[in-house]
């Protein structure tokens, strides 16, 4: 099975969960909310976090591990602070998307969306029309985020022991396949610890393999809970490993404190990470010192977060470069 990971993103609670429930059903709500939709052969897993605009955290692992985003433009057409957030956050990780219109026309705000997000890949998001009492959606436009080829990586965002099975940890598999009996490495890689898949279940049926894009249950042999109380990804031992990242970096003008020399975050494939920020090689890259190694590679987005600022807590993006 294969699917895709799509982000819905929007300032107005109640119009976001209108707009999931009318396209998804809802299959956990702990956690990252999680509606899913099966369309022919392909299962597309749409992530939502009710925190925002309180806490950005959720919304900036969601934006690093989906493929692609949904951002719901407010009914009212009035654009507010944290749609100026939103659209910063998914510019700086480099997500492509759309804008849906819900009960409005798109020839009202495409002007409003490019002026305001003049600058932002949020203004050239292609819009779509809605109602809000259809069920029908056109996901022809989500593209597979890219990745190393011929590699596997599991965002993990829970483990547990569940009695009669034992370890089981639950994630989305960002690219390569994932098969019973696979032997996967535990990361950060605090042990060296490695795990056998001995099950895999998608929406509580049972499958002998799947591929990226699937929100994917995982049973486990070789390890016990403590070994995965600090997990956050599992790989096939194939990425590279760094407690330094270097990255080509874009800082939005209306954040206007310098990020050299820094504490601060790095949200890197779904974990937002505690960084050192230093200049990099060239005035426009940054270096990310972290305290543990994380899987990286030549071109993977990553996005600098000020949990600290005020106002704007997205500090600026770029590409990581080796």
């Amino acid at each position: 099975m294969i699917g895709e990971i799509i982000g819905v993103f929007g300032s107005n609670v109640t119009q976001k969960t209108s707009f999931l429930s009318s396209i998804g059903k809802k299959s956990e709500a702990e956690g990252i909310i999680v509606y899913q939709r099966s369309e022919g052969a392909k299962k597309f897993s749409l992530l939502d976090d009710t925190l925002f605009p309180e806490r950005i955290q959720g919304y900036a692992r969601l934006a690093a591990i989906s493929d692609s985003a949904y951002y719901i433009f407010p009914a009212d057409g009035k654009l507010t602070a944290p749609d100026g957030e939103i659209a910063i956050l998914l510019d700086s990780l480099g997500l492509k998307g759309v804008i849906q219109i819900i009960d409005g026309k798109k020839e009202l705000i495409s002007g409003v969306a490019q002026s305001s997000f003049k600058g932002l890949s949020l203004a050239s998001y292609p819009i779509e029309e809605r109602s809000s009492k259809s069920s029908m959606i056109d996901f022809s436009t989500v593209q597979s985020k890219e990745y190393p080829k011929d590699h596997t990586l599991i965002y993990i965002d829970r483990a547990f022991n569940v009695k009669g099975v034992g370890v089981v940890v639950l994630g989305f598999v960002l690219c390569g396949t994932v098969s019973v009996h696979d032997k996967l490495r535990i990361l950060p890689p605090e042990s060296n610890k490695f795990a056998e898949v001995k099950g895999i279940q998608i929406s509580d049926d049972d499958y002998d393999s799947t591929e990226r894009g699937i929100r994917v249950g995982l049973s486990l042999k070789g390890v016990e809970l403590k070994d995965l109380a600090k997990i956050s990804w599992m790989d096939d031992d194939s990425f590279k490993l760094s407690s330094e990242i270097e990255f080509s970096f874009k800082q939005p003008p209306y954040y206007k404190q310098s990020t050299i020399d820094r504490d601060l975050h790095l949200e890197s494939n779904g974990e937002l990470l505690v960084a050192k920020i230093v200049q990099g090689k060239k005035p426009d890259s940054r270096i990310a010192k972290l305290q543990q190694e994380i899987p990286c590679w030549g071109g993977m987005n990553v996005c600098v977060i000020d949990l600290n600022s005020k106002s704007l807590r997205v500090a600026g993006g770029g590409k990581v470069e080796f």
